[in-house]
């Protein structure tokens, strides 16, 4: 008896203007589309689009696995999570400008 090997291809619809469905996002972030709904619904991340379909810019992954391992690996609760990740902007807007400023 001889054995065949099939490749196993994903085919994913197509979005314009690389946005990513919530499957798409949750797949990417390693993380349950539930979880990124619940996290949608407290407010730490924002969705590019909102209707007819609900879409994510591809930055927000980066995003995602910040408040994981806030949540996770420091045991921070979700409303405080959405505190540290604006903070955590905060200072990257800051130290750009200060780069900016140095070099001008």
């Amino acid at each position: 008896m001889r054995y065949h090997n099939y490749y196993l291809v994903l085919r994913r619809p197509t979005i314009s203007g690389n946005l990513l469905d919530l499957m798409e996002t949750a797949r990417q972030a390693c993380i349950h589309p539930e979880l990124l709904q619940r996290m949608v619904d407290l407010g730490l991340i924002e969705p590019a689009q909102s209707s007819p379909q609900v879409l994510f810019s591809p930055e927000v992954v980066g995003t995602i696995g910040k408040a994981v391992r806030l949540r996770y690996q420091l045991g921070i609760n979700w409303a405080a999570v959405g505190l540290v990740i604006d903070l955590l902007e905060r200072i990257e807007t800051l130290e750009t400008e200060i780069d900016r400023l140095k070099k001008g």
